[in-house]
């Protein structure tokens, strides 16, 4: 396994290599925007591709993986509705990637070391900041996760600003090595997420809520950012603690 780590980082790092000096497009991608399709084929892949589809629809990780199958979306935007369970929505919604048969890494740029710790990265694993310090090769900050075949950046040793050109340099190689890339993303970090969106990114926010009216400040404040597609979805932990109140 680590063999075929090196591999994969000694690839990624060539990438960055030839795209150092290269300064990446900021795409902000508003209400029919880029990314069209005649038909989604799937109930939810219009609001994947920015599309006519649905709006702010509550879903779960099972439902994301369908619509990522069905749609050229490569990478989400994760953020979190709580402190909670919502605050891991990346990492089992990589889990079910993987386990789905498609290859994910989870790029953590919220400065939550319990997505690390989760995905079995200790307090000293090299993290994204260590890679823009030039601590750290590409290869020695991608870790596999200790339960699935996910593969994870973690956020040790320090928080890497969003929207910084090291964090847009490994969004980029990641989105050329992977099937989909989640970047976990802090919700006080918000200004940060027009750095992040380009036509083949989707937005989705994960919590413990049972109905997507309760998404409460995080909802307001992507609308408030024109941000009017979203995908809610809610975490199995929350859905095996409780029944979902009825309507």
């Amino acid at each position: 396994m680590a063999a075929g780590m090196q591999a994969l980082g000694t690839s990624l790092g060539g990438f960055i290599a030839r795209q150092r000096g290269t300064r990446f497009p900021r795409l902000v991608v508003s209400q029919g925007g880029a990314g069209e399709v005649e038909q989604p084929p799937s109930p939810i892949a219009g609001v994947f591709l920015h599309t006519d589809g649905p709006r702010n629809e509550m879903v779960t990780s099972r439902d994301l993986v369908l619509a990522l199958h069905q749609s050229a979306i490569g990478r989400v935007v994760m953020l979190a509705a709580d402190a909670g369970a919502g605050a891991l929505g990346s990492v089992e919604l990589g889990r079910a990637l993987t386990r789905a048969g498609l290859s994910c890494i989870v790029v953590d740029l919220s400065g939550d070391e319990r997505i690390a710790a989760a995905m079995g990265v200790g307090p000293n694993g090299p993290g994204l900041s260590a890679f823009a310090d030039g601590r750290a090769t590409l290869a020695d900050v991608i870790h596999r996760d200790g339960r699935s075949h996910c593969h994870v950046v973690p956020s040790t040793g320090g928080r890497t600003t969003p929207d910084s050109p090291d964090a847009a340099l490994v969004l980029a190689a990641c989105t050329e090595a992977y099937d989909c890339t989640l970047v976990a993303l802090d919700r006080n970090e918000l200004a940060c997420l027009p750095a992040l969106l380009d036509a083949e990114t989707a937005i989705v926010v994960s919590g413990e809520a049972t109905r997507t009216g309760s998404l409460g400040p995080i909802g307001d404040a992507l609308q408030a950012l024109g941000v009017d597609d979203l995908l809610y979805m809610q975490c199995a932990e929350a859905r095996t603690a409780a029944p979902t109140p009825a309507e």
